[in-house]
């Protein structure tokens, strides 16, 4: 059969899964309308320009599997959902749409804030999930499986899931934590100082030296940042590069979010040790200039920054290594190792 004519036959979307489908890309336009103020307004949040683009491309790469669920030319076996189970998830469906609508209307009339952040990504999350969920056929418009659906639904948990991290983390996870984060590693970086034998005394989230020169872990060496970014990266390569079924991926995609959290948090005391090192050895002020002592916009300053901004870019590089390196490991975890022929 030629190629025209396998593509003449090959089943299409129905109008239903059509609408859908442009009703979510339009809800998924709102959102990064929506989350642009926190992309362009929150230093700890400029990976957010990447979501879009990410979430797109992680569709698209997972399209011909989607489409094959939607339009039935891929079946799983078991049981098809009784009646009152599609009832409940069309009920839901339609209430995360109508938490996305009022939080679009708080968001026009209120301007930006939190509730209509929280309302607009959860109830984009919801009824993409939900639309999917209901939009599979099975085999020549026969009822789908619950497997078929499930299956349908977990290719669109990150391309949707995705949209928590870049906005609503900033409300849910951000500001719960900072301020802990914050003591903890004030607390952690000098008791190391103390353990190499150096005099110190600690005034809030302020070290202060010997000599009483003193430098603080201010609000961006938290490393929320580093954490918000991991959790976001950490996702994207366990969505995808790690393998297996259905619950084999989702447990390792699991594991990659919280080692990127672990990551994050370990590789930014580091960053702050060797920050209150290189202050005590060179004075506080060292911090921020560059490696040769230049101050920013004086002829020769070093490309790569002051030396605290250094020491950030290269721990978020050190830990995109660790993540990618972490990759094959998970991959290989649970599995059998391969008998020899």
């Amino acid at each position: 059969m030629s190629t025209e004519a396998q593509g003449a036959t090959a089943p299409q979307l129905d109008a239903t899964t059509r609408g859908f489908g442009w009703m979510l890309l339009g809800m998924a336009a709102f959102t990064a309308w929506d989350q642009w103020a926190i992309w362009s307004t929150k230093d700890d949040y400029t990976f957010g320009y990447l979501v879009p683009v990410f979430s797109g491309y992680v569709l698209w790469e997972r399209w011909d599997d989607l489409r094959a669920w939607l339009v039935g030319s891929r079946s799983a076996p078991g049981p098809a959902n009784r009646p009152w189970h599609l009832r409940v998830i069309a009920a839901l469906t339609f209430l995360a749409l109508l938490t996305f609508v009022l939080g679009a209307a708080a968001r026009a009339i209120t301007g930006t804030g939190v509730v209509p952040t929280l309302a607009i990504a959860f109830g984009l999350v919801g009824t993409a999930l939900g639309c999917t969920f209901l939009s599979v056929h099975g085999p020549q418009q026969t009822e789908a499986t619950g497997r078929a659906r499930v299956a349908a639904v977990a290719l669109m948990l990150f391309p949707v899931g995705v949209w928590l991290i870049s906005g609503p983390f900033l409300y849910l996870i951000d500001n719960q934590i900072k301020g802990e984060l914050l003591t903890n590693v004030t607390e952690l970086v000098s008791g190391i100082l103390r353990a190499t034998g150096h005099p110190i005394r600690v005034s809030g989230n302020t070290i202060i030296f010997a000599n009483n020169d003193a430098v603080g872990v201010a609000d961006a060496c938290s490393g929320i940042r580093s954490f918000s970014a991991c959790v976001f990266v950490g996702a994207f390569l366990g969505a995808i590069f790690l393998e297996g079924g259905l619950l084999g991926s989702l447990f390792r995609r699991m594991a990659m979010i919280g080692l990127s959290a672990v990551a994050a948090i370990l590789l930014n005391i580091g960053r702050n040790t060797y920050l209150a090192f290189h202050a005590m050895n060179h004075g506080s002020r060292s911090l921020d200039r560059d490696f040769s002592g230049l101050e920013p916009g004086s002829p020769g300053f070093s490309s790569f920054g002051t030396v605290h901004d250094f020491a950030g870019n290269a721990a978020m590089l050190l830990a995109f290594l660790v993540l990618l390196a972490c990759v094959p490991l998970l991959n290989r975890l649970g599995r059998r190792p391969a008998s020899p022929a």
